[in-house]
């Protein structure tokens, strides 16, 4: 089972950014990668459907929100991606005066390309995470 995480500093206290950036359909607004994505909030069981430059859809929902502590887990219900049980958590913690933010990914790959599958993953937590310094 892939496991992968990747994470990023921000000059930002952690309660800024998590204002900022810590809502489930907020990536929409930061992640460079993404067309549009459509939320129905921040609560357990909401779902948000993610529309992809390259014309990818995925549907994923959440399972844990949790604002005090700065993060969230969902899993992926629907994708186009070769992956199954794939969970997640975005989470900002503060450090140094600034943050880190967090953003990790567990799941099965459903095909034998589990290199190349892990890797785009990897790749798209890096491009989000690396968009947020832009924001900053």
């Amino acid at each position: 089972m892939p496991s992968i995480e990747e994470t990023v500093r921000l000059s930002l206290p952690p309660d800024e950014a998590w204002r900022r950036f810590g809502g489930f359909g907020d990536v929409g607004d930061w992640h460079p990668m993404l067309r549009s994505v459509e939320s129905e909030g921040d609560h357990a069981g909401a779902r948000r459907t993610a529309r992809a430059r390259n014309g990818g859809t995925q549907v994923e929902r959440l399972t844990d929100y949790d604002a005090a502590a700065r993060r969230y887990r969902y899993v992926m219900e629907d994708t186009v991606m070769p992956v199954e049980d794939y969970t997640a958590e975005f989470a900002i913690e503060g450090r140094d005066g600034g943050s880190t933010v967090r953003w990790s990914a567990r799941f099965e790959v459903s095909d034998e390309n589990d290199r190349e599958t892990a890797e785009a993953v990897r790749r798209f937590l890096r491009t989000g995470l690396d968009a947020l310094q832009t924001k900053v």
